[in-house]
């Protein structure tokens, strides 16, 4: 997996019309891109292990938890960079609230 931008936006963009501030992120997932969370062996515990705090997130299950039963059921590894990248956020202190992760085809 590369990052290959990242981006700060200011102000009203397009990616975000209620939020003035907005960090874009490009990755290149490469092989993982087409492997889901519940194909690579053991991925949802070491992340549970890793990252507990996780737990809170929602996603879109609608309840705490929701985003580790994402992962556990299989979900793809841009979405879980989205979560880690917006739980980080939130721990320095500032408002990140939602996500977004788009598969190119």
């Amino acid at each position: 997996m590369k990052i290959i931008d990242i981006r700060y936006m200011r102000g009203p963009n397009i990616g975000s019309v209620r939020k003035n501030r907005l960090v874009v992120m490009k990755l290149d997932l490469e092989e993982l891109e087409e492997m889901p969370t519940n194909r690579i062996e053991g991925f949802y515990h070491r992340l549970k292990l890793a990252m507990p705090s996780l737990q809170s997130h929602y996603c879109s299950e609608g309840h705490a938890g929701g985003f580790f039963e994402r992962v556990k059921d299989g979900t793809w590894k841009g979405h879980v960079v989205e979560h880690r990248a917006l739980e980080r956020i939130t721990r320095r202190g500032r408002n990140a609230c939602s996500g977004r992760h788009d598969r190119e085809q």
